[in-house]
């Protein structure tokens, strides 16, 4: 089995693009840490339960997530590089936010994952008017992980893994 960093991204991101979290998780190394400007850093189970939760609300949020690519990082061998695209709704809200995916596998695992976008357009979709006035503004990023973080620790609350 190919356990190249390409490979092993490709196979992540199409178990999230199933929903198949069982499958996530079964790619994931111990220690795994995610980060984004939404979530700010997570680690373990905290960032796996993520996951879980965007799995397992998929179809309220009509959720879908687009793979354009998926390449070797050209400065670490252990890297590859996914541009993504998830679209979703926002409470209630369209959004469709392009994202660049920079995974980190060790020994055929996902153990990092860093996920960047462009914070004041998703806050623009996510959040309306408000968002597209301040989405540039770190007071407002702020505001977002502490708001997601505590929907997560809501959603692991009910939904351990």
């Amino acid at each position: 089995m190919d356990q190249s960093p390409v490979a092993v991204a490709t196979k992540w991101f199409e178990a999230y693009s199933a929903g198949n979290f069982e499958a996530m998780k079964s790619l994931a190394a111990d220690g795994y840490t995610f980060e984004d400007p939404a979530f700010g850093k997570l680690e373990g189970d905290r960032a796996l339960g993520m996951y879980k939760m965007f799995t397992s609300t998929r179809d309220k949020t009509e959720a879908v997530w687009n793979v354009h690519e998926v390449k070797p990082s050209e400065s670490d061998p252990q890297r590859a590089i996914v541009q993504f695209e998830a679209i979703y709704k926002f409470n209630g809200r369209p959004v469709t936010n392009q994202i660049t995916s920079n995974i980190l596998v060790v020994d055929g695992k996902v153990k990092e994952q860093v996920d960047s976008f462009d914070v004041p357009k998703w806050a623009g979709q996510a959040l309306g008017l408000f968002g597209q006035l301040f989405g540039g503004f770190s007071f407002l990023q702020n505001t977002v992980q502490k708001k997601a973080n505590g929907n997560l620790d809501g959603f692991i609350s009910k939904h351990p893994l």
